[in-house]
C-alpha cells in the first residue's frame, strides 16, 4: 500500500469539479487502482463525459441538477472511502476551522 502523506491534499475550494479529480486520484494511489469506487469512476466518465476533467472543462452549474447532485454524492462517497485508508488516530476530511481544506488530519481527543 501507499504511504499516506498527512495533511492537506487540497485547499481553498469546494468546488465538486476541483474536488472529484482530487480525491479520485488519492484513492487511486492508495489503494493502487483497486478501489471499487476507482472503477466504478472511471466507468462513470465514459458515459458521463462531464465528470471528465482531463478532456473537458467541467462547469458543474451548466450541467442538469441531477447530475450535480450525483457529483455531490460521488464527493461524499469518495471521501468516505479515503477515510477508510486514515491511520489509526486520523481520518480523511476537511480540517476544523478550515472547511475547505482537505486531507488526512489527526483526530482531537476529547
Amino acid at each position: 500500500m501507499t504511504k499516506i502523506n498527512l495533511g492537506t491534499l487540497i485547499h481553498g475550494t469546494l468546488r465538486n469539479e476541483d474536488l472529484l479529480p482530487a480525491f479520485r486520484n488519492e484513492l487511486h494511489n492508495l489503494s493502487e487502482g483497486q478501489h471499487p469506487l476507482v472503477g466504478q469512476f472511471d466507468r462513470t466518465v465514459e458515459t458521463e463525459p462531464w465528470l471528465d476533467w482531463y478532456s473537458v472543462d467541467i462547469r458543474l452549474a451548466d450541467i442538469a441538477p441531477e447530475d450535480q447532485e450525483y457529483a455531490s454524492e460521488l464527493v461524499n462517497d469518495l471521501m468516505d472511502a479515503l477515510n477508510e485508508y486514515a491511520p489509526d488516530g486520523y481520518y480523511f476530511g476537511s480540517i476544523e476551522g478550515d472547511g475547505a481544506d482537505f486531507g488526512f488530519w489527526q483526530q482531537e481527543e476529547n
